[in-house]
């Protein structure tokens, strides 16, 4: 009788012992995240994007913006007084593309984070500002190319039209034109960025069809959560 008192007892504990496993199987990151603090969570989160590889939607782009490269390094995490908000500061080293466009950026990184469910998340994406850089030079590279002037001078940042009309003018007198970008290079500082450009543009002229590739430099200055081209490099 004693005997299978103590088997019985094994066997509980051996339960115990099961139940336990399974909640550190399914729970274990979030308790861990949770003693460790919102700094140790939030950098978690980042290096998790760097192992697993991220695709983040671009607007105004078809195709969403794929690394091949993301690499964080100098992490920094503020808290906000409430507990519920956080900013994780960082560089970044991307390499990736946008559809056919080549998109390789260095610099630096905010990324917000909010506190939901006890757990912390990125606000939008894990690089809103590499986002917005690549969406406001895509927004460029398509205004050029479907010939709208005025979306043109929309991206413009205070002081001038940006160059739009400089910009356009070398474009304008094109029929069936098309504009490439084949690779942005940008240099993300704390307010703006400096960026190279690799194109290629394809139209005809009434003597001549045109088909001429090069490099220009894009500087765009940080306006909030968007980015503006600078007067006279757009």
């Amino acid at each position: 009788m004693r005997r299978s008192e103590d088997w019985g007892r094994l066997g509980g504990i051996g339960i115990a012992v099961l139940a336990a496993a399974i909640v550190l199987l399914f729970l274990g990151s979030r308790l861990l995240g949770a003693a460790a603090g919102p700094e140790a969570e939030i950098i978690t989160t980042l290096k998790q994007a760097e192992h697993d590889g991220v695709s983040l939607p671009v607007p105004g782009a078809q195709a969403p913006l794929v690394s091949r490269k993301l690499q964080y390094a100098r992490i920094s995490v503020s808290v906000a007084p409430d507990g519920q908000r956080a900013e994780a500061f960082a560089t970044l080293d991307f390499e990736g593309v946008l559809g056919a466009t080549t998109v390789s950026t260095a610099g630096v990184e905010v990324v917000p984070f909010t506190r939901a469910s006890g757990r912390w998340k990125p606000e939008s994406s894990v690089a809103p500002r590499l986002v917005a850089v690549v969406a406001a030079l895509e927004a460029r590279r398509q205004a050029l190319s479907q010939g709208r002037p005025e979306a043109l001078a929309r991206l413009a940042g205070p002081g001038g039209d940006g160059g739009a009309g400089r910009t356009w003018a070398e474009v304008a007198p094109l029929s069936k034109r098309r504009l490439t970008a084949q690779a942005w290079y940008a240099r993300l500082e704390r307010d703006d960025v400096t960026v190279t450009e690799h194109y290629r543009v394809e139209g005809d002229l009434p003597a001549r069809p045109v088909d001429t590739r090069g490099e220009r430099p894009l500087l765009l200055v940080r306006e909030g959560d968007q980015f503006l081209f600078s007067p006279g490099l757009m």
